[in-house]
Order: C-alpha cells, then structure tokens, then sequence
C-alpha cells in the first residue's frame, strides 16, 4: 500500500527512545512525516507527556527497556486512564513473555529494531486511514445525532417493526397526543388512526414499507381524548445489518395549526365574496332606484312643460278673439258714423263709444297685464324646468348605467375567485417544500 502523506501529516505522535542516537536519528525522520512529534527519553517523562497531551497525542512509539519506567509500564498507566490510543513498540526482543504482556495491553504493532523507516510509515499510513475513516463516521455520527435532535424537536417520530407494530415514539408525538410511551410500545400504528380515516391507507403504507418504497402524504389522527390532529407523514423502510427489512421510520408534522388557517382564510374569502355580492346587488338595487325617481321625476316635469305651452296656447287664443272683437267694434262704430239721424245717435255711438274705449282701453291694459304676468311666469317656469332638467340630465350621464355595473360586479368576482386560486396553489407549495430530500438524506 503507497503512504499517504496527507494523512500522515494529519497525525500528532508521541516518540519515547532512551538511546540517544536511535532517538535523533528516527526522530528527525518522524518530523518530516508527522503533523506534530513529542519526543521523549524515558517512560516517566513519556507518561508525564502523554497525560498532559492526550487530546493531542494520536499514536504512541515506544522503546520498552527503558530508565526509571519501562515501556511496558508506561503503556499499562496509559491503559489504566482509560486510553485506546494505538501504541507501536519498538525493540530487539522478542520472547514469548513480552508478546503476550503485548497483547493483553492491546499493542497495535510490534517492531523489532533496527526499525524499517518504510514498512513502519505504511503501517502508521495504514492506521492514519483507519483514523481518519472513524473521525468521519464519528463527525457523520454527530451530525446523524444533531439532525436527530432537530427533527425530534421539531417533529413526530415513530418507528415500527415489520408488523407495523410501534416500537418507539418521542416526547412531542407524547405531547400533542397525550399518549404515554408505554400506552403505545406494541401496538399496531392504526391506533392512532381517525375514525373518518380509511383503512385503504394504512394498507398502502404497509404495502409501500414491504416494498421498499417511501410512502409520503397527509393523515388524520386522533389524541388520547378523541381529539383531531392532522399530520404529514413521511414514511421509509429500514433495514438490519444484513439487508433484511426491519419495519419503517415515520417523520411526521403536525399541520393542524396550518390546516386551520387554510379553513380561516377559505372562510375568510367566502364571507368576502357573500358581502360583495350583497353590497353589490344592494347598490345595482340602490342605483336601479334612484334612476327610476329621477325617470319619474323627468316625466312629470316634461308633462309640467306640455301643461304650460298649452295655457300659453290658450292665453293667446284670448288675446286673438279679443282682437277681432275691438275690430268688430271699431267697424260697428263706423258703420253708425254713416248712419242716418247722424246727430243724436252720433251723441249716443260717442258715449257708447266712449264706453267702448274706455272697456277697450281696459281689456288691453287687463290683456297686456296677463299677457305679461303670465310670459314672465311662463319663462320663470322654462328656466326653472331647463336647470332642473339639465341637472338631471348630468346626473343620468354620471351615473353608471345596469350594464356597466353588471360588468363590474363580474369583474370582481373573477378577480376574487383568481385570488383564491392563487392562495391556494401557494399553500401546496409551502407545504410541499424540502420535506423528501431532507429525509432521504438522513435515513436513507
């Protein structure tokens, strides 16, 4: 196997050799492979190091026959502390006795001296992947651990054997439903099923669970007390160490909360919709009203006008008999001028005459006085009329006709009915968001 440089150069190591120049010599090359070296020349200072440095100490190298400690002893206080830390001993013996004290302190490597600089390296490359593959699943570990904890803060989780039977459930699903664990562990998943609730869907997710195949959608539960909650439940198979279908895993959210505010908004919308409608037929009622007294109101000022012009007709009929009756008069007069016995009735036509004139010059003061009383009163009449009609007529234009509110009213219940689309597609939407990637990336 090649030496992995990187992975080495990953590596803290803690060398312990009490000959000085085997020390030296190995030391330095250490240096050149290995992230940090702590290098030591005895078993007590080598111990002294590796407690002070333990967090950082990845591997240990050590002679045994050694001063003050040996490095057996060393390694046995290593192990004493609870440390599983890799330990490679490097010496020239190689009885029986030290191999068996070896094994028992859980040596990884022996070395016999003088060492092979490149068989060791690729040893210890060996090991640094070995090192580096349990950081990773200890890092995915922690990361699996922190999602776990996130989606049992935030969710319902039930796990089920292949039976669909519960085997576990955690603190919020006993929460929202009043369960307690022990209510549950054992029973069949249906029983958290809503009367209203087919059974045709629990048959599906049974189906899809034996089949390996992740089953995703909304159902309605009840609590302990017989109260509704709705879910959205995303369901997987899992699987022992050897392939073999175990049961499945239930991520679910509560959306009762977000189910009721879609039923407020609904409502919402649908009392909007009822109150345009009634606006809107109260003021097409409202405006069909008031066109209908204003109609009415300009037919009785046009029968007022028609009722004047024929009073004015009739004055000037009046005027005209009165006219031919002062020239009949006027003709009677000179007929009697001419007349014999001239004097006297002449005597008699003068003061007839003169009463004549007198009731003529009357009637034409009495006919110029009505004429006029009455033109003035016809034109006061005209002039009122014309502004009232006038008025009217502005108001008639300003004033939207049935159609045009028709129109309008459909126009808005369009608008309404397109509104409420709308909301509804982006509810489907929020609702739908992120949910089956997320849970195939963790539990897949």
């Amino acid at each position: 196997m090649a030496i992995d440089k990187d992975l080495l150069k990953r590596l803290k190591i803690l060398y312990v050799e009490d000959d000085d120049v085997i020390r030296n010599e190995l030391s330095n090359l250490l240096l050149g492979f290995f992230g940090k070296v702590f290098i030591e020349k005895d078993g007590e200072s080598g111990l002294r190091t590796f407690l002070t440095n333990q967090k950082d100490i990845d591997l240990v190298l050590t002679d045994i026959n050694m001063p003050k400690l040996s490095g057996i002893d060393m390694v046995k206080k290593i192990r004493g502390i609870g440390s599983n830390v890799p330990i490679f001993f490097a010496t020239a013996h190689s009885d029986s006795n030290f191999l068996f004290e070896a094994i028992k302190l859980k040596v990884y490597e022996y070395i016999v001296k003088p060492i092979d600089i490149k068989k060791f390296l690729v040893s210890i490359s060996d090991l640094a992947n070995i090192l580096y593959q349990e950081s990773l699943i200890k890092k995915q570990t922690a990361d699996l651990e922190k999602y776990k904890e996130i989606i049992d803060s935030n969710n319902i989780v039930i796990k089920l054997d292949a039976n669909l039977n519960i085997t576990y459930v955690n603190e919020l699903f006993c929460s929202i439903t009043g369960y307690e664990v022990d209510e549950l562990i054992g029973q069949d998943f249906t029983i958290l099923k809503h009367a209203d609730t087919s059974n045709e869907i629990f048959e599906q997710i049974k189906e899809s669970v034996l089949n390996n195949k992740p089953w995703h959608g909304k159902l309605k539960n009840s609590t302990k007390e017989g109260d509704i909650y709705y879910t959205d439940c995303y369901m997987i198979t899992t699987f022992n160490s050897i392939g073999e279908i175990t049961g499945a895993i239930s991520i679910q959210k509560d959306i009762t909360e977000e189910l009721n505010k879609k039923r407020g908004i609904q409502l919402s919308l649908m009392k909007d919709k009822s109150q345009i409608f009634i606006k809107s037929k109260e003021g097409s009622a409202q405006q069909n009203m008031i066109i209908n007294t204003l109609k009415n109101r300009l037919v009785n000022l046009t029968n007022d006008v028609e009722k004047l012009k024929k009073m004015n007709l009739k004055y000037t009929d009046s005027l005209d008999s009165l006219k031919n009756e002062n020239r009949n008069l006027t003709a009677e007069l000179s007929t009697f001028k001419n007349s014999s016995n001239r004097y006297n009735k002449s005597l008699i036509l003068t003061k007839e005459n003169n009463e004549l004139k007198t009731k003529n010059e009357k009637l034409k003061s009495d006919l110029t006085n009505f004429n006029h009383k009455k033109d003035e009163e016809i034109e006061e009449l005209k002039l009122d009329y014309d502004k009232k009609i006038e008025t009217l007529s502005e108001k008639l234009k300003s004033m939207d006709s049935i159609e045009v509110l028709n129109q309008k009213l459909n126009y808005w219940k369009q608008k309404a009915k397109d509104e409420a689309l709308k909301n509804e597609e982006l509810e489907k939407q929020i609702i739908a968001y992120g949910d089956k990637t997320f849970m195939e990336r963790i539990f897949n």
